[in-house]
């Protein structure tokens, strides 16, 4: 075993080196402390760079939730546009029909204030089974008052003497469906610059040839032909201030003066003028101003078709012309 010495500079010469107790304990509590210290260090360095599997999974749990949270938050705000809308359509029937403005339906601002997602994670399983029984209920009361109001309103068109048919409350096209559904009013992408755009009517897609009516009692004020932009075009006024424009016919049964009835064939659906393709670009107008036409379908439409048909205009980004 090899010794080690020391110099002993008071006596000039080397002496044999002896470990202490004190020193050695010394010596040990250093080399403990300072493993000690690099494994806390490792540690941590690790635990910083690399994710644990139970990490790795609350992390994907972490993102699904806020990507769900998202999509959650969408649909809210577009059922509440929806909402709005439908309050909006009642005051435009109310006006057309009743000349008086709908009854107020609207619930106490208390209790009508939406559910902050954010704060599910601090909700009680009790406090979420409430708010969401409390929720569905008002808006089954919500659903049940505005079927009145529809009730109402058919019992109003279909009274002796009432001329519902001046109103044009009817898809202008023979054989539509939902699913045929263009985008509405609004700024949408024009397919051909592909930029957003203001769009005026709603675009009503179907083969060329389809038979296209009017949708109301009216008479014809205007007959375009070869238009840059509308193609074939036929405007209607009808009483009360309202006009409606159908475009991009391939054809045009109508002429300028000529009186006709709701449901009347007037043209053929087509791809004139500006279009992306074949399709009826209609619009309703009041007192000159474009308003949403799908609000005016109420003859031909029931709650549930409303519905969907005013999410699918809403949710087209892109126009047809």
């Amino acid at each position: 075993m090899r010794q080690k010495f020391v110099f002993n500079k008071k006596e000039n010469r080397f002496d044999l080196f002896r470990l202490s107790v004190g020193r050695a304990i010394w010596n040990v509590f250093k080399f403990v402390f300072l493993s000690l210290m690099l494994a806390i260090i490792g540690y941590a360095f690790y635990a910083l760079v690399f994710d644990t599997t139970e990490e790795k999974e609350l992390r994907r749990q972490n993102r699904s939730m806020e990507e769900a949270q998202v999509l959650l938050e969408a649909r809210i705000e577009l059922l509440e546009q929806v909402v709005s809308d439908l309050q909006e359509r009642d005051r435009e029937l109310y006006g057309e029909l009743f000349q008086t403005v709908p009854p107020a339906y609207r619930l106490a601002a208390g209790d009508t204030n939406r559910l902050v997602l954010s704060a599910i994670d601090h909700m009680s399983y009790a406090d979420l089974v409430w708010n969401a029984y409390a929720r569905v209920s008002r808006m089954e009361t919500h659903s049940h008052r505005i079927d009145m109001m529809f009730d109402s309103i058919n019992t109003v068109i279909t009274a002796p003497g009432a001329r519902p048919t001046g109103i044009p409350s009817i898809v202008p096209m023979k054989g539509f469906t939902i699913t045929q559904t263009g985008a509405s009013v609004g700024n949408k992408i024009n397919p051909f610059y592909k930029i957003l755009r203001r769009h005026d009517g709603i675009d009503l897609a179907a083969t060329e040839g389809t038979p296209v009516m009017a949708a109301a009692d009216g008479t014809v004020t205007d007959v375009q032909r070869g238009h840059r932009t509308f193609g074939n075009r036929i405007t209607i006024t009808h009483p009360g201030g309202i006009q409606t424009t159908y475009s991009h016919l391939s054809d045009v049964k109508v002429a300028r003066g000529q009186q006709v009835r709701q449901g009347a064939v007037i043209g053929e659906v087509g791809s004139t003028g500006r279009a992306f393709a074949s399709h009826l670009h209609f619009e309703v107008l009041s007192e000159g101003q474009p308003v949403e036409p799908v609000h005016y379908f109420f003859a031909d439409l029931d709650r549930h078709s409303y519905r969907d048909m005013l999410l699918a205009a809403m949710t087209n980004g892109q126009s047809l012309d």
